[in-house]
């Protein structure tokens, strides 16, 4: 293929395949992919979540002989409970 003429290019976007007949022009290897096609949206259901706060507040937090204890284990990580190092 020596030149593209103003009908190729709309023969192939009148089939769906100009990213085909650019390859073939420039000569690389044209590589049969296939279509993407939309996802149907689906409607947005809510589902439980074991273990999640339903009613949008938040955690309360660790209590006292955890967050001792990880202050232990990780001191640069976890304060020291009741904010005393």
């Amino acid at each position: 293929m020596s030149a593209i003429t103003a009908a190729d290019i709309a023969a192939a976007r009148a089939q769906g395949d100009l990213a085909a007949l650019l390859l073939m022009a420039s000569g690389q290897p044209v590589t049969s992919a296939p279509k993407q096609h939309a996802k149907a949206v689906t409607p947005l259901v809510p589902r439980s979540r074991p273990g999640a706060w339903p009613d949008g507040s938040r955690s309360p937090g660790l209590t006292p002989d955890v967050a001792a204890h990880l202050h232990q284990l990780w001191p640069d990580r976890y304060p020291a409970p009741g904010g005393a190092q």
